[in-house]
Parts: C-alpha cells; sequence; structure tokens
C-alpha cells in the first residue's frame, strides 16, 4: 500500500489502510473534522497487529535543531529551545490523535497496539538525543501503576537514512 505525504512515499506492503489523518479537504473521506485545540499526526497505517502514527518533519534549516553544534551559550540556548517546542509537538500529536481515534471508534483502533514513528529530516546526531527524550516524555507501555491498557507501545524518531536501514521493507522517497 502506497502513501504520499509532507513530500515523502511511503510503501507499506500488507498494511491493511493507510491515510493522511490531519486531511485539510472537508470533501475527502477521511476528514476527521480536526479541532484547531487539538494536534494530529500525519499518517495513520493499520497493520494487521498494530496500529502506526507517523509523524513527519521536512527541515528547511536543520541546523537550527542542532544545539551539540552551536558556538555559542545563547546559539546553544536558543536551539534548545527548538528542540524542546519540537518535542511538546510530537507528544502532542501522539496523544491528541490516540484520543481523535478512540472518540471515533474505528474497527480495531485504539485496541490494536500503537507504535509511534516520527520521521525528521535532521542529523543522525540528534536523533539519539530525540528518542530518548520522546520515550520519557510519552505514556508508552503501562505508564501508570493503575493503567489497564497502554496508550503506545514504541515509539523511534528517525531520519530517512535510519528509516531505510530500521524498516527495509517500508520503502520511502522523496516525491
Amino acid at each position: 500500500m502506497r502513501i504520499q505525504a509532507d513530500g515523502f512515499e511511503f510503501d507499506f506492503p500488507g498494511a491493511l489502510d493507510a491515510y493522511v489523518f490531519d486531511e485539510q479537504a472537508k470533501t475527502a473521506p477521511r476528514f476527521h473534522g480536526l479541532s484547531h485545540a487539538m494536534k494530529a499526526v500525519d499518517l495513520v497505517v493499520e497493520m494487521p497487529n498494530d496500529t502506526l502514527f507517523i509523524e513527519i518533519k521536512d527541515f528547511h534549516a536543520p541546523d537550527d535543531y542542532n544545539f551539540k553544534a552551536a558556538t555559542s551559550d545563547g546559539e546553544k540556548t536558543q536551539r534548545r529551545q527548538s528542540v524542546n517546542h519540537l518535542m511538546n509537538v510530537l507528544v502532542h500529536k501522539f496523544r491528541d490523535t490516540w484520543l481523535y481515534r478512540w472518540a471515533e471508534r474505528p474497527a480495531g483502533a485504539p485496541d490494536k497496539p500503537v507504535r509511534y514513528l516520527c520521521l525528521l529530516t535532521l542529523d543522525n546526531g540528534l536523533l539519539g538525543v530525540l528518542n530518548k527524550e520522546l520515550r520519557q516524555t510519552l505514556p508508552i507501555g503501562m505508564a501508570g501503576p493503575r493503567w489497564q491498557r497502554e496508550l503506545g507501545v514504541g515509539c523511534a524518531v528517525l531520519n530517512p537514512q535510519r528509516w531505510a536501514t530500521t524498516f527495509p521493507a517500508w520503502s520511502l522517497r522523496r516525491v
């Protein structure tokens, strides 16, 4: 199953469904009527055993986030603030999409495990930091002592190169 979003084309062999979740056209069959107060991921892919939430960010100035390469304290602070804002956006997109799908109650969702994949066009060195921080911030796994269900079972932040290595069966190309 092929789908395009934000300048990329994905191929998910074996997928049951794949669609742009944050569809903006009111006449589109997958329009969700997203609230301005809530955020949504770019793609939802229904696999036989789990659901993928996929967020895509193609940065025109990726160095604006690389606080490790900053040459001054002020620049490092500014870049770190950009990363913090990005993390906040990524977390809210996951949570809000999960809530939308819970409220809509599509078949099998959110009963299937949810995996969150963030495709970001950032440097490999920054991906490790973002992966660690996203895992610490999201409610992945049994996040509370009284929880009976998981909101998500995993998350990963990848760039196109890491996507190709991690998911060789799910091809990705720029369009």
